[in-house]
């Protein structure tokens, strides 16, 4: 099945923490994802969490959320997007 996993870029404002971007990768998979469990990428130095798993078997694929990163400027979460496109999100 596919396997269709976003990451959430944060810009964290004083006292107005939102979401500025998301991030996809998609992958065909045997394997069945779990929350909780570890997953790995080479835009990170260490694997990030897997947060939530939702299971389409009708349309053939897993959704995951998996921990995301944070800015504390436009510019930097700018930056933090642009490191995960050179690594293939979209």
């Amino acid at each position: 099945m596919k396997m269709i996993v976003d990451v959430h870029i944060f810009w964290d404002k004083p006292g107005n923490k939102h979401v500025y971007s998301t991030v996809r990768k998609e992958f065909e998979t045997n394997l069945v994802p779990m929350a909780s469990i570890q997953f790995e990428d080479s835009a990170w130095k260490n694997p990030h969490a897997i947060k939530s798993v939702t299971i389409n078997p009708t349309e053939g694929y897993y959704h995951l959320y998996v921990d995301g990163d944070t800015g504390n400027t436009k510019d930097e979460c700018d930056q933090i997007k642009q490191m995960y496109h050179s690594h293939g999100w979209t």
